[in-house]
């Protein structure tokens, strides 16, 4: 944490130095994955490219050809609170964890799993563009961009257990927000490869997308406006052998007593292979088939 908070500080002199347009700050409040970023402009001199009035194909082919050319360096630190959840409520309340278990079924494992840090700090170095809906508006969320992200941590999870694992993420990330006043678009595509310390961990190389929708004029039971995907596939580095796969799939309701308010639904499956683990994490056991089961507030 006292890294997290120092690297920040770091940007905040940054910015004091060159100006207050020098870095750009934006967070983001979610049960699942809450974040705090600092958005640092690496080519002040030329501005950068206003995509409002791009198709999503003109976004990705634009991002792709500069892909090379980055302008921006942005740093976040993250939280994962129902992972954090997951493991206080296992530490703490073990009789209750055990009883929550419906046979082959754990409540407290559906609500969490598909997590495997309870933090991260992450660094990327890309080329990106903003969609300004008015002219003086700011910018916020309304960003896409294409490079690579490095991701560090100390602790990996294992069936809400936390072990010491210093662990690195390296992949190479299209992602973007199109925040507009009636309606929301997320989408994410990555490849990369996660490498730990932790020797009964195996490092892996996965793939994965993720696609969100949520329209406040659409009708609240519309599928094709209002719901959200991901999927994720990953094999050994060593081996190339399955590890894990994951499939989400989730409703959105928008919410009329809330400005941009939604709650989602989301029903997914995560196949453990038993490669994923060496060691004393596979003596402690394998589950190879677990449902997710995540309810999730936005706003």
């Amino acid at each position: 944490m006292k890294s997290f908070l120092g690297l920040f500080l770091l940007c905040g002199i940054y910015s004091s130095l060159l100006g207050d347009d020098a870095v750009e700050y934006d967070y983001e409040t979610d049960i699942y994955y809450s974040n705090v970023s600092a958005f640092i402009d690496l080519d002040r001199d030329a501005n950068i490219t206003d995509a409002t009035s791009y198709s999503e194909t003109q976004i990705y082919t634009n991002l792709l050809k500069n892909t090379f050319k980055p302008n921006i360096f942005l740093l976040e630190a993250s939280l994962h609170p129902m992972g954090i959840g997951g493991l206080y409520f296992r530490q703490n309340h073990e009789d209750m964890y055990n009883r929550s278990k419906i046979q082959e079924f754990n409540w407290a494992k559906a609500l969490t799993a598909g997590f495997e840090e309870p933090y991260a700090l992450s660094f990327f170095v890309g080329r990106m563009m903003v969609f300004k809906n008015n002219k003086d508006d700011n910018i916020g969320k309304n960003r896409a961009y294409m490079g690579t992200l490095v991701s560090i941590g100390d602790y990996s999870i294992k069936d809400n257990v936390a072990h010491y694992d210093r662990w690195y993420n390296i992949e190479f990330k299209l992602k973007g927000t199109r925040d507009k006043k009636d309606k929301d678009l997320d989408w994410s595509f990555r490849v990369g490869t996660r490498i730990h310390e932790n020797k009964n961990f195996v490092n892996n190389i996965y793939i994965g997308a993720r696609r969100s929708s949520i329209d406040y004029k659409k009708s609240v039971w519309s599928f094709i406006y209002n719901s959200a995907f991901s999927t994720m596939i990953a094999v050994s580095a060593d081996t190339f052998n399955l590890t894990e796969a994951e499939l989400m799939l989730e409703k959105k309701w928008p919410l009329s007593w809330g400005k941009k308010v939604s709650f989602g639904l989301g029903l997914g499956y995560l196949y453990n292979s038993g490669a994923k683990y060496k060691g004393k994490l596979v003596d402690e056991g394998i589950d190879n088939h677990q449902i997710m089961f995540r309810p999730n507030l936005k706003w």
